[in-house]
Parts: C-alpha cells; sequence; structure tokens
C-alpha cells in the first residue's frame, strides 16, 4: 500500500500544474491516497472477508464453522458463489478510501504545512528539509486517528454484512438497511463498537507510517529513490 500511495503521489505531481500549491498538494496527497487504499482492497478483499469470518467464530476447533483459510474461502464459494467472498465490497471500499485518503494525505499534508511554516520564519541557509521525527510521529498519530474516526462506522457495516453471509435468515439486506437498523437500536454508539482497541493499536500504524517515511529519506539520499514526497 505504501508503494501504490508513493506511486500515485509522484504521478500526480508530475503531470499536474501548480502542484507547489498548498491546496493542490493537500488534495492531490488526499486522492493517492485514496486510490492506494482502493487498489489494495480490490486485490485483497477475500483475505479480509474470511479474516472476519475466522474472527467472529471462536470456541472449541469442533463447534467452529470453519477450521481455517482455505476451509472458510471453499466453503463459502461452494455455498455461495465466488460473488460471496466480495460480499460488502462496495461500503468497505468507501471506508477504504476515506481511512487512507486520510491516513497518507492528512500526514504529507500536515508535515508540508508544518515544515513551510518554520522555513519561512528563517533564513535560506536555516531552512530545514525534514521535521523531526517526533514531529511526524505526531501528525502520524493525527492522521491516524482522523482516519479511523471518519471511517470506522463504514467498516463496522462492511463486517456486519460479511458475518450474515453465513447465516440462513439475512438480518440486513444492505448497507442502508444495516445503517438504519444499528441506528435505531443503537444509536451511533453501535457504529463506533470496538473502536476504543482500534484507536490505541493506531500508535503501530502511526509508527510504521513515520518509519517508511524514514527509509524512504535514508534511500533517497543513498541515490537509491528518485526523491522526497514530501519535499515536491
Amino acid at each position: 500500500m505504501f508503494g501504490l500511495n508513493t506511486f500515485y503521489l509522484k504521478f500526480f505531481l508530475s503531470n499536474i500544474k501548480h502542484k507547489d500549491d498548498g491546496w493542490s498538494h493537500t488534495s492531490l496527497s488526499l486522492i493517492s491516497g485514496g486510490l492506494s487504499g482502493a487498489t489494495t482492497l480490490c486485490m485483497f478483499y477475500p483475505l479480509l472477508f474470511c479474516q472476519t469470518h475466522l474472527a467472529a467464530h471462536v470456541g472449541p476447533l469442533v463447534d467452529r464453522e470453519y477450521t481455517g483459510l482455505l476451509d472458510c474461502i471453499q466453503k463459502t464459494v461452494h455455498t455461495n458463489g465466488v460473488r460471496a467472498l466480495y460480499t460488502g465490497f462496495a461500503i468497505a471500499a468507501n471506508g477504504m478510501v476515506i481511512n487512507k485518503a486520510i491516513y497518507f494525505g492528512a500526514y504529507y499534508s500536515f508535515n508540508k504545512t508544518i515544515l513551510d511554516h518554520s522555513n519561512s520564519l528563517v533564513s535560506i541557509d536555516e531552512k530545514d528539509t525534514k521535521l523531526p521525527f517526533w514531529i511526524r510521529f505526531g501528525t502520524a498519530q493525527v492522521s491516524t486517528y482522523l482516519s479511523q474516526l471518519f471511517s470506522y462506522p463504514l467498516d463496522t457495516i462492511g463486517r456486519m454484512l460479511i458475518v450474515q453471509t453465513a447465516q440462513e435468515e439475512k438480518l440486513y439486506l444492505n448497507a442502508r438497511d444495516c445503517f438504519t437498523k444499528l441506528w435505531k437500536s443503537q444509536g451511533i454508539s453501535g457504529l463506533y463498537r470496538g473502536m476504543l482497541p482500534n484507536m490505541i493499536r493506531s500508535s503501530g500504524s502511526a509508527l510504521i507510517l513515520v518509519l517508511h517515511d524514514e527509509f524512504k529519506w535514508i534511500l533517497s539520499k543513498m541515490g537509491l529513490f528518485g526523491g522526497e514526497i514530501q519535499d515536491d
């Protein structure tokens, strides 16, 4: 996903005029992040489908509906066809686009804004080419929190639709019906159920984002990576 985001961002920055404008850079960062998330989801959604099913069926092995990844795929395809592996894809794709657009886009935009502001206060000789690690980790953490906040309800609906595929009687007709019933029965708390552990776990995602940025910087200094996205 990181490679796809870099590819899309470099493509846009090299083909669109006025890329140095703050709003243009922010827009391109959001678009490239969303596209990278959507592309990744298209390739790996069946694995996410099986992961959700396996996580929902806990208990003794003999009582579980699926014994493993391959068993889950085989039984799902045999019962409902290949299309069933993409149940809830549309709502999940919307959530992934929002999540990764903010995750990547906000991170690069925050860093660029802070760096440009700090450099505007000093002479040319004193300008920095990148922000300190702790500031980038802070912007990554904020970006991760925001991405979770805006995309989690869609993720909840997608998981609910996936889990019910194994049930004979469907509780929800589609994503809209799922949202309506959750909102009426549980309110907004139903859409954000389980978000706190995700928020705690997001520190790892923020750290990965900063370390990826750091490795790109090191490789660019060694001449092994063509330029630094953040400074474009």
